[in-house]
C-alpha cells in the first residue's frame, strides 16, 4: 500500500525522500508516496460484463468475484460488454465537441457561479485540484440527479413527491443549446442503469442482500456528470509536468465512477497502490471505471479510492465523460468492519454529510461556499445545495 499522508501541509513534507503527490481529497489535504517498487502494476484488470443480466446465479458470481477483486488490489478496471451501442458513445461526443466549440458568452449563460448547487459550465482555468500546478488545463460541464427534471422519473423511481424544499431545478442548461440537455440525458439515462447492475454486483460479491442493499442506498442517488474539454498542451509547456496538467491529481468523490473517453486518445494516470503512476490508454468501446470515496469508506478500505490525474500531451483536442454514482443524500452508512478481526479505519457517515463536507472546501470560491463560510462545519447541511 502506498504512503498515505494527511493535514500534512506542502511545506512540512521531507525534502531528503523520495517525490510525494498531492492529491484532491475533499477539505483534507492529502499526500501520497511515488515509488519505484519491484513488484509494479503495469497495466488495469479488465472484466465483461456481457453477461450481468444473466438470470444464472453462478455466472452473476464470476462477474461479481472479478468486480471485488479488481477494486480490492487496483481499484480501476476496463468495463467491456457494457451494452452502451457506439451509436450512442459516438453522438456524445459530437454533443461535447458541438457544445465546447461554442462562444464563451453561450456557455457562461451557464456559468456554475449562478447556481447553488454548484453545478453548471467551468471555464478554463476555473479549478485547480494540485496546489503545485497553475490551474487545470480542461473547461468543464456538470449536471446530476434533480428530483424535478422530468427527464429523471423521481415519482416512479421512488413513489414520492419531490422535496417540498426544493424550490429550483439542480441543473443549470445553456438557454441556446437545448440539444446539450437532449443530447447529455440521451446518455445519461443509459450509464445510470448500468452504474446501478455495478452496484448489485459489488453486493453480490460481498455476500449483500442485493434488493435490500439498493433499497438502503440506492433508490435516487446522488449522481454527477461531467463533459470535459482538454485542449492541447501548448508546445511552450509539454516538457514542464507542473504546467501541462488538464486535471490535477484527486481520488474521486463519489461511490463508483464510469468514464468514457475519447477512443484512442490517452492522457489518463493511474496511482497505483504501490505507488507508480501508469498510462490508462482509452481503447474503443471500453469505460474506465474507479472505486470512490464513499465505496472506500463503506468498505472500511478494502477498496481503495485510487488517486488519478489528466496530462493531454497527445497535441489533439481530447473529450471525456465521467459519470459519478454516489449514494442517496439521506442514507445512514455503517462500515463493513468485521469487529474485534480487523481495525476500524472510518466512522459510519451520513451520506449528505459526508457530501457537503467535501463540496463547500473544494469550491470555496462559490457563491454557496462563500454565503456559510462562517457556519461551523458540524452544521453543514446538505440542503444548503438546494437553496
Amino acid at each position: 500500500m502506498a504512503e498515505v499522508i494527511s493535514d500534512t501541509p506542502a511545506s512540512a513534507l521531507p525534502s531528503d525522500k523520495p517525490g510525494y503527490v498531492f492529491f484532491h481529497s475533499g477539505s483534507t489535504p492529502t499526500y501520497r508516496k511515488v515509488t519505484t517498487p519491484s513488484d509494479n502494476i503495469t497495466s488495469i484488470p479488465s472484466i465483461d460484463v456481457t453477461h450481468i443480466d444473466s438470470s444464472d446465479l453462478s455466472t452473476r458470481l464470476q462477474i461479481a468475484n472479478s468486480l471485488v477483486d479488481a477494486c480490492s488490489t487496483c481499484g480501476f478496471f476496463y468495463l467491456t460488454g457494457h451494452g452502451l451501442p457506439e451509436e450512442l458513445q459516438n453522438g456524445t461526443f459530437e454533443v461535447l465537441k458541438q457544445f465546447f466549440s461554442l462562444d464563451l458568452e453561450s456557455k457562461m449563460d451557464a456559468h456554475v457561479q449562478k447556481n447553488p448547487a454548484i453545478r453548471g459550465y467551468e471555464p478554463m482555468g476555473e479549478t485547480r485540484l494540485d496546489p503545485k500546478t497553475r490551474a487545470d488545463f480542461k473547461e468543464a460541464f456538470t449536471m446530476g440527479d434533480c428530483p424535478l427534471e422530468p427527464e429523471q422519473d423521481y415519482r416512479q423511481k421512488t413513489g414520492r413527491e419531490p422535496p417540498s424544499n426544493l424550490k429550483r431545478p439542480q441543473n443549470i442548461w445553456p438557454s441556446l443549446a437545448p440539444w446539450f440537455r437532449t443530447g447529455l440525458y440521451a446518455y445519461y439515462n443509459k450509464v445510470l442503469p448500468l452504474s446501478l447492475k455495478l452496484v448489485r454486483l459489488l453486493a453480490l460479491g460481498l455476500g449483500i442482500d442485493e434488493d435490500e442493499f439498493m433499497r438502503d442506498f440506492f433508490s435516487f442517488p446522488i449522481t454527477g456528470m461531467r463533459p470535459l474539454h482538454y485542449p492541447p498542451v501548448p508546445p511552450e509547456d509539454k516538457g514542464n509536468d507542473v504546467q501541462n496538467i488538464g486535471l490535477g491529481a484527486h481520488s474521486d468523490f463519489s461511490y463508483l465512477t464510469l468514464v468514457l473517453q475519447t477512443p484512442s486518445l490517452s492522457a489518463l494516470e493511474v496511482l497505483t497502490p504501490t505507488g507508480q503512476w501508469i498510462y490508462v490508454p482509452a481503447l474503443p468501446n471500453t469505460l474506465v471505471c474507479n472505486v470512490g470515496q464513499y465505496l472506500e469508506r463503506q468498505s472500511n478500505g478494502r477498496f481503495l479510492a485510487a488517486v488519478h490525474r489528466v496530462r493531454n500531451k497527445t497535441g489533439e483536442e481530447r473529450y471525456s465523460l465521467p459519470f459519478f454514482l454516489t449514494m442517496d443524500q439521506e442514507a445512514d452508512v455503517k462500515v463493513l468492519v468485521d469487529e474485534g478481526k480487523e481495525v476500524r479505519k472510518f466512522k459510519d457517515f451520513n451520506v449528505g454529510d459526508l457530501y457537503i463536507r467535501r463540496v463547500l472546501p473544494a469550491r470555496g470560491k462559490h457563491p454557496t461556499s462563500i454565503k456559510y463560510k462562517d457556519v461551523p462545519e458540524g452544521e453543514w447541511r446538505y440542503d444548503f445545495l438546494l437553496q
